[in-house]
């Protein structure tokens, strides 16, 4: 019978060897998880109003500071409080762990049902007290608005404003949701919103705001398998069907091997000096 536990282990121990840098033993986080429920202990017996003042006052010191990590554990502990008191449940030791890592610019794998939506809501409020912005990039329009109305009491009580994206809203619509302190949307409706902001020619046009801070939620569906698909903005063009049929008429005209040539992988053909020189003179 072979101990399955030991197989483990050892399968662990094969892959650090081989340089993999993930980490299995979460006792590292145990200092900073126990601080953050000391924390929260002080906090159980503020009223909702000293709360808020709580938050103000994290939100202050964070932006004359120009930065947050030393007050993490104060914001977590404070996060933790107000989730119990807006959605009465409290968050596991696993979540608040993952919220740690994704702030240090981790990745977090956590199984289904641990609680991924609730764990994000700690990191994005520790790097929206800047008052920059946190997109939260979900994997459809759904989760975006779900998660986005789900959490917004959180975010609401800590003095944060909330918006979410969803294909077909206006540009209006747009500006409203990514002018907002936490921003819910889907990868695609981000890169979509910056090709077409890179087309404005007026600053006013656009929707997005400088970028700050993203978590993504499903990162292996939107950073590997979406990421294959390319975001391609088209629409119609003006040039005229005569200019057509005259730039075909000249291609009919080149030889290949002195006008144009192709490159390895006969894909792609481009002009020779030769070639750039005729089509001017044409």
């Amino acid at each position: 019978m072979i101990n399955t536990r030991f197989m483990t282990t050892l399968e662990r121990l094969h892959h650090r060897l081989n340089g993999s840098t993930i980490e299995y033993n979460l006792k590292q986080y145990d200092p900073i998880l126990q601080e953050i429920k000391t924390r929260t202990t002080t906090l159980q017996h503020k009223t909702d109003q000293q709360l808020k003042q709580v938050a103000q006052e994290l939100a202050l010191r964070a932006q004359q500071a120009g930065g947050f990590d030393d007050l993490l554990s104060e914001a977590y502990a404070l996060v933790r409080e107000v989730i119990e008191r807006a959605l009465h449940i409290q968050p596991f030791d696993v979540q608040i762990i993952g919220g740690i890592v994704l702030h240090q610019g981790k990745l977090a794998e956590m199984q289904t049902g641990e609680g991924k939506t609730l764990t994000a809501v700690f990191p994005a409020y520790l790097n929206a007290l800047t008052g920059r912005g946190v997109h939260i990039l979900t994997f459809n329009d759904y989760l975006a608005r779900r998660d986005a109305q789900w959490m917004g009491p959180i975010y609401q009580f800590l003095g944060l404003t909330v918006g979410y994206v969803q294909e077909g809203m206006s540009p209006v619509e747009r500006r409203r949701a990514y002018s907002a302190d936490i921003t819910y949307l889907t990868a695609k409706e981000a890169g979509f919103d910056f090709l077409r902001d890179s087309l404005c020619s007026q600053l006013a046009e656009c929707v997005h705001r400088p970028f700050n801070v993203a978590i993504i939620d499903e990162a292996d569906s939107i950073l590997i398998d979406e990421a294959r698909i390319p975001l391609i903005i088209a629409g119609a063009s003006d040039d005229s069907i005569p200019e057509t049929y005259r730039f075909a008429n000249i291609a009919r005209t080149l030889e290949y091997g002195h006008d144009v040539e192709c490159d390895d992988t006969a894909r792609n053909v481009y002009l020779t000096d030769a070639g750039l020189e005729r089509v001017e003179k044409l």
